[in-house]
């Protein structure tokens, strides 16, 4: 069952298994920072545990663009991440960077590229 094909929130086509272990995952991730910050509350974020999704997403990020990117994303969860040479530097926060390519907030360029939550 897990590799049966159901249509993505993005237009695209993913497994039962992508959306169980992957979105399901994220989206519950990003519930929890969009109710601390409507709540005025402060996520507890760590690099262990939020790091390994925000490098999930970045990863998710960069194939879908395919393009060459630094990015140097600041917080517990941040980290610096590389794809080919030459290409621009962004330097934000690592959850500033999932509400950017969530479509939770505006962004610009390769910022504006989607992953699915």
């Amino acid at each position: 069952m897990r590799r049966i094909s159901v249509p993505g929130p993005l237009g695209d086509r993913i497994t039962l298994g992508e959306l169980v272990d992957v979105i399901h995952t994220r989206d519950q991730w990003m519930h929890r920072i969009d109710l601390a910050r409507a709540t005025g509350t402060e996520a507890l974020v760590t690099g262990d545990h939020d790091g390994r999704i925000v490098a999930d997403v970045v990863r998710d990020w960069a194939l879908a663009h395919g393009q060459p990117v630094t990015l140097a994303l600041d917080g517990a969860a941040g980290g610096v991440y590389q794809q080919g040479a030459g290409g621009p530097t962004h330097h934000l926060d690592a959850i500033d960077l999932c509400l950017a390519v969530s479509g939770r907030a505006s962004s610009e360029g390769l910022l504006a590229v989607p992953v699915t939550f």
